[in-house]
């Protein structure tokens, strides 16, 4: 049997405007369910709602119309199916992501990899407030990390190299319009670029390079009464250490945070920077 009240802390009850009545959200791994697991969903609806399910913009599955009296055999059963419930309150919630490059041309890391992980560590642990994580892909942003309290983005970060036909594909490819070509010569703007890699997949003299790849990462970002974007605090660190920087910066929130406040708030008593330092800090080989 599991823990039902420890269950319904980390749940929580999902009342509706109807007396009685309850709805109960399950998890996805970056939105992904298998055709059998959304049959057991489906068959979980017909059984103890009323047949019609809702996608929540945190990529859950929510089933409405469940009578309260029902709820702990419900939530015992999505258990015993080996579905996962969503996670609400001061803690980590469940990580939105997009499909990233196993799926998407323009995707440059494995965000889905990266959500399986995070679900695995760090989604459910308690928190001053609560922390929405979000991927995305490529600076496209399509899971909107800008606004959540963590967000990444991949991003390719673009060098030069010597064979330029002076053809101005990378040129004609950039939207962020950071390319000019001179004498054969590509001159990359750092300022402008964004980091999507498109010159370097347009290059067909490979005279623009990858000099390295991994995820821009943004934090403080929420929506909400007062909307807040994030700030990019990390350029582009390495793909593989993902999961190493994100545990830093829920370190450094964890402790420097008050109770009920959120990340963006404690970066705007402390100032971004200092909370930048601190997680550089937490970083640091020793």
């Amino acid at each position: 049997m599991i823990e039902q009240n420890n269950v319904i802390k980390q749940h929580g009850r999902i009342e509706q405007r109807q007396t009685g009545f309850v709805a109960v959200r399950i998890r996805t791994i970056a939105g992904n369910l298998t055709s059998s697991q959304l049959r057991k969903v489906a068959d979980l609806c017909d059984k103890y709602g009323r047949g019609q399910l809702h996608i929540t913009t945190r990529q859950s599955v929510e089933i409405h119309w469940v009578q309260e009296h029902r709820l702990n055999i419900l939530l015992q059963e999505i258990h015993d199916l080996g579905l996962l419930l969503a996670v609400r309150g001061p803690r980590v919630l469940t990580v939105i992501a997009c499909p990233g490059r196993g799926l998407c041309q323009r995707g440059i890391s494995d965000t889905v990899l990266l959500a399986a992980q995070l679900n695995e560590l760090m989604v459910g642990h308690e928190l001053p407030g609560k922390t929405k994580i979000a991927l995305s892909g490529c600076p496209n942003s399509c899971a909107k990390p800008q606004i959540s309290d963590i967000g990444l983005h991949g991003v390719t970060i673009p060098a030069v190299a010597a064979g330029c036909a002076g053809c101005n594909s990378c040129v004609q490819g950039c939207k962020a319009e950071a390319i000019k070509v001179q004498q054969y010569v590509p001159h990359i703007d750092s300022n402008k670029c964004v980091g999507c890699g498109i010159c370097i997949k347009n290059c067909p003299q490979q005279a623009v390079v990858a000099r390295r790849r991994g995820y821009a990462v943004y934090v403080g970002g929420k929506i909400g009464r007062t909307p807040m974007l994030g700030t990019k605090i990390l350029s582009a660190i390495p793909e593989q250490e993902a999961v190493f920087y994100i545990q830093a910066i829920l370190d450094v929130y964890n402790r420097l945070s008050f109770k009920g406040e959120r990340i963006g708030t404690a970066i705007k008593r402390i100032g971004v920077e200092t909370f930048r330092q601190e997680i550089l800090t937490q970083t640091e080989p020793l």
